[in-house]
């Protein structure tokens, strides 16, 4: 698991089973997670979260975020309010995708390099989530855990953001103070292929569809093109013009080559009658064409491979991706660079960034796969009109639900499968897209992560692992059992994941409160905090995957920039979580 070879979701869930059989566990042990209150209320924000999204309610936040300034800091502090604000609320994921193309637009715009602004993004979404119960998945998990073993246990909507808000606050100071210092300008992916004007080369073929069949190149616009030029036609008959003169006459069937910049090819390509042959950096390397979808259908698209793709450690022409995606390759950076040579044995890596030209549908199937940790229309700057309506609703109903679950009238679980049912009626989201926003992933992680953490309980594992800790930490004093517990979970999030950070530590966080005959909460809030605040790898939370294509950064950009604020974390963390929650019991 902490190689990489099995997903954490699948380890767990093996170990699970593995002690179900040998009778270690019972059978309502093992599937405790499917059944707690907590992790249902997972399930349910997450399709909430589809709700808002395809509604179009998140995306007033990026035209209310970064404003006109051109200055830097102001930009970076004004994102950091905002998306903290809403990811307090909300799952985190959707929000940053939501995110990333509009920085990226309003970088190029104002002269800013995205990668001072990639991370900070992620950053605010991760502070932004550890200020209320339901801000995250693993607040979420480590509730349902707690509350599991002591039913009784009251842990309110927002008393996690007695810790979580100084963070925040903190968080977005060291963002404006130290990214000039720590944070290095990188050439992103998209950067470098803007500004390659004979960058790519297609070929289309000219389909009954062309509106100007029997014309000449110059009346049907195909003359002075901006940042295109029209490089050869070949007719049906084999018969090649090279550079044609603007008086040839276009027929149907005619191949057109076209050499120029990525945005001029994207403007071809949404030409009706105009059907994508081939591009040219793939067919020497795959030999492959581009079919299927209408010209004026195809879309560039930026994505990130996540670490749990199935064509991970396979090439990309043993990975079949044009029939697999209805995609083709065009580019792949890795490490913020890219990879040089022949597109088709390159071996795909987790957190590779990849620009495709894809099918119309390819977005709406993978924006929340399990096998893209990104995926998002590389050119759209402008955002598409939606239902008025539907808006309002979608954000009447969730606001309404915040409000229901921070007066602790209903549980959180009831509220939200009171919204979820509001979104059908409403047409607000579709049962499809109820499908798709499930996070099989994290709930695989948690269901054999209960089954684990109970039989880490019944052996004695976990007590004997809270003593070691207690004996490690023991020249910290009281704070000894809160610092154990977030560097432990720190630790096992930047190895793992940070669900599985949470099942795995939290019999061991409870062991260690009763050992040391203090209050659970201490422990458990840091425990909470710590498999958050991943702030020094790009694998260990999901939005640090996300941004770190689209940001141009390699491994050690999020060391260099993310280890200080872990500390920063730490410091502001284990007090609080000592001076306010560990009275003597």
């Amino acid at each position: 698991m902490i190689r990489g070879v099995v997903d954490a979701d699948v380890c767990l869930f093996a170990a699970s089973t593995l002690l179900l059989l040998r009778g270690i566990i019972q059978a309502r042990d093992a599937f405790a997670g499917l059944a707690n209150d907590s992790i249902v209320s997972i399930a349910l924000m997450m399709m909430i979260a589809a709700g808002l999204e395809s509604s179009g309610a998140l995306e007033f936040v990026p035209e209310l975020v970064l404003g006109r300034s051109k200055r830097e800091w102001v930009g970076q502090l004004r994102m950091h309010i905002a998306v903290a604000s809403v990811s307090a609320v909300m799952n985190n994921t959707p929000l940053v995708a939501v995110m990333i193309p509009v920085v990226e637009s309003w970088c190029r715009n104002n002269n800013h390099h995205p990668s001072r602004f990639m991370m900070p993004l992620s950053y605010s979404a991760i502070l932004g989530g550890l200020c209320t119960i339901i801000g995250t998945s693993t607040n979420l998990i480590a509730r349902g855990l707690a509350q599991q073993d002591d039913p009784k246990l009251k842990l309110p909507f927002v008393e996690v953001g007695i810790i979580g808000l100084p963070l925040t606050v903190a968080g977005g100071i060291y963002v404006v103070l130290f990214s000039p210092l720590l944070l290095r300008k990188r050439d992103t992916m998209m950067a470098a292929v803007v500004a390659d004007p004979r960058e790519y080369v297609v070929s289309v073929r000219v389909d009954a569809r062309f509106a100007h069949i029997g014309r000449t190149i110059e009346s049907a616009g195909l003359r002075h093109l901006r940042g295109l030029f029209l490089a050869d036609l070949q007719r049906q008959d084999g018969a090649t013009v090279p550079s044609p003169p603007p008086t040839t006459i276009i027929l149907q069937g005619d191949k057109l080559t076209f050499a120029g910049d990525i945005q001029g090819m994207q403007h071809i390509l949404s030409l009706p009658g105009l059907t994508p042959i081939s591009s040219a950096d793939l067919a020497a390397d795959l030999e492959e064409t581009v079919a299927g979808s209408p010209s004026s259908d195809r879309i560039m698209v930026e994505a990130v491979v996540s670490l749990s793709s199935p064509i991970c450690n396979m090439t990309i022409r043993d990975s079949h991706f044009r029939s697999r995606y209805g995609a083709v390759v065009l580019r792949v950076h890795r490490n913020g660079e890219r990879i040089a040579g022949g597109l088709g044995d390159i071996v795909v890596k987790g957190g590779d960034t990849m620009l495709l030209e894809a099918g119309p549908d390819f977005l709406q199937k993978y924006k929340h796969s399990t096998e893209w940790a990104l995926a998002v229309d590389a050119f759209r700057v402008t955002l598409p009109r939606r239902d008025p309506l539907a808006l309002f609703m979608s954000l009447g109903i969730f606001i309404a639900l915040i409000v229901l679950n921070s007066m602790d009238v209903l549980p959180l679980s009831t509220t939200a499968l009171v919204c979820l049912f509001a979104y059908l009626i409403t047409g607000v989201l579709t049962v499809s897209q109820c499908r798709a926003a499930i996070p099989s992933s994290i709930l695989l992680t948690v269901a054999g992560g209960f089954g684990v953490a109970k039989a880490m309980t019944v052996t004695g594992l976990a007590h004997r692992l809270a003593g070691s800790l207690l004996n490690v930490f023991s020249w910290m004093g009281r704070a000894g059992p809160v610092a154990a517990i977030y560097a432990s979970t720190s630790l096992l999030t930047a190895l793992l994941s940070n669900g599985a950070a949470v099942t795995l530590m939290y019999p061991i966080a409870r062991d260690l409160a009763k050992q040391a005959g203090v209050s659970i909460k201490g422990p458990l809030y840091a425990l909470m905090i710590g498999a958050s605040s991943d702030f020094s790898t790009p694998i260990g939370y999901q939005t640090n995957l996300m941004v770190s294509g689209p940001g141009g950064y390699r491994f050690l950009d999020f060391t260099r920039f993310g280890l200080p604020l872990q500390f920063v974390a730490a410091l502001i963390t284990v007090p609080i979580c000592v001076l306010y929650f560990e009275p003597r019991t």
